[in-house]
């Protein structure tokens, strides 16, 4: 009897143990979906590319993220056999080099990485330096600043003067030698040569001079106004390719994007249907709210947001961004108007408006009503001072009006 007893003890605990497994299977599978949704384009090519050098049993048909014959990473992965390193760090330096943008650097946050890569960051902070020394200089520099400071300190031109420039490349940008120049406590020839300097340097250490072009788009809007996939990155598995946990995990990476494909499809032909004149070049982009959209497709208002990041479609006036389908509209009382187009029509009326006449907040209001726009005092006025126009006008004798 107890021997009985024990038996059924064993296997209720065999069959509560393979429901746990399957559970967790499950959970991460599903998380995985959800963050493959949530990845923009650059971003999800970044995570495949990885995937494909470190997993026999996953391929993929988009010729564009297959390894090329000049590509830079294999030159990385070279030097970095010859770094120093333990066998483990060598490992993750070599993985790292498929997180790299097409710049050269690395675009994502390093706590996402981490998880990529099954390590910490801290592990990854301790790598970077010296993978800081391998050519070109500036690759697995984590933002322009960094890969600023790597090319001029190769160069030996990464002074303290300089080094505090670089956290102030607004100022750089706009070309304002007065204020770098008291911003540094330097005179403006110091300061022009290194503006000099640093416009001398390279975007993108991958590509030298030149600039990438970013991810293709991965929707295509033909002139018939036919929705289609553009450079889609379509994943396969290889048959006897692997062990069986590269299997599993390549089967949940395919599914994933597959997942994420269907639902950008739902997406996009919703915002073609609603959008068509505009994208076709016929008439005016329409006020979409996400909260509208996610209603009419069944979707959490955060996927939406999440899925349209960063992704974009050619059509036949150019290339689009997702979402800059979705505008706000200006009030409840104007569903069919956005704020540029509020915005613009307020200018236009402002800048045509009588000197001889006087000028207020009510009248414009007025003036918007009799276009068809309803809008509050209030909020005309806080339109004017987005749009930095003063309230005072002066009337016909020279005196400011109200």
């Amino acid at each position: 009897m107890r021997h009985c007893c024990a038996t059924r003890r064993g296997q209720s605990m065999q069959r509560q143990e393979q429901r746990q497994i399957r559970s967790l299977s499950l959970s991460l599978q599903m998380r995985l979906a959800l963050d493959v949704l949530h990845m923009d384009t650059g971003r999800l090519r970044r995570r495949i590319r990885l995937e494909l050098a470190r997993n026999p049993a996953l391929a993929c048909k988009d010729p564009d993220i297959l390894p090329q014959p000049e590509d830079p990473r294999a030159a990385l992965i070279a030097q970095i056999g010859m770094l120093r390193l333990s066998a483990d760090q060598i490992r993750i330096a070599k993985d790292l080099v498929h997180c790299l943008d097409d710049r050269g650097l690395l675009a994502d946050p390093l706590a996402e990485i981490a998880a990529w890569l099954d390590t910490t960051p801290a592990m990854l902070q301790d790598l970077l330096p010296h993978l800081h020394q391998l050519e070109p200089p500036g690759v697995f520099a984590r933002d322009i600043a960094e890969c600023f400071r790597l090319q001029l300190r190769a160069r030996n031109r990464l002074d303290p003067w300089m080094d505090r420039l670089l956290d102030r490349l607004d100022l750089v940008a706009a070309n304002d030698l007065s204020t770098i120049a008291a911003f540094l406590g330097a005179d403006r020839e110091d300061a022009r040569e290194m503006i000099a300097d640093i416009r001398a340097l390279s975007l993108a250490p991958f590509l030298g001079s030149a600039e990438p072009d970013g991810p293709p788009p991965e929707l295509e809007l033909t002139a018939e106004g036919v929705l289609r996939l553009g450079t889609t990155l379509r994943l396969v598995l290889r048959d006897g390719e692997g062990d069986a946990d590269a299997r599993i995990s390549a089967r949940n990476l395919v599914a994933a994007v597959e997942g994420r494909t269907a639902t950008l499809l739902r997406i996009g032909a919703a915002l073609v249907e609603f959008q068509l004149p505009w994208l076709l070049g016929n008439g005016a982009c329409r006020p979409l709210t996400m909260t509208a959209l996610s209603a009419q497709l069944g979707l959490n208002k955060s996927t939406i947001s999440r899925a349209v990041a960063g992704v974009t479609m050619r059509t036949p006036d150019g290339i689009v961004h997702l979402r800059n389908l979705l505008k706000t509209p200006v009030s409840p009382h104007n569903p069919d108007l956005d704020r540029e187009t509020v915005a613009m029509t307020l200018c236009n009326i402002m800048d045509n408006w009588s000197i001889a006449r006087r000028m207020t907040d009510a009248l414009l209001v007025k003036e918007l009503a009799v276009r068809g726009i309803h809008l509050s005092r209030r909020t005309v006025a806080k339109y004017r001072l987005e749009l930095g126009i003063p309230k005072r006008r002066q009337d016909s004798h020279g005196r400011p009006n109200q």
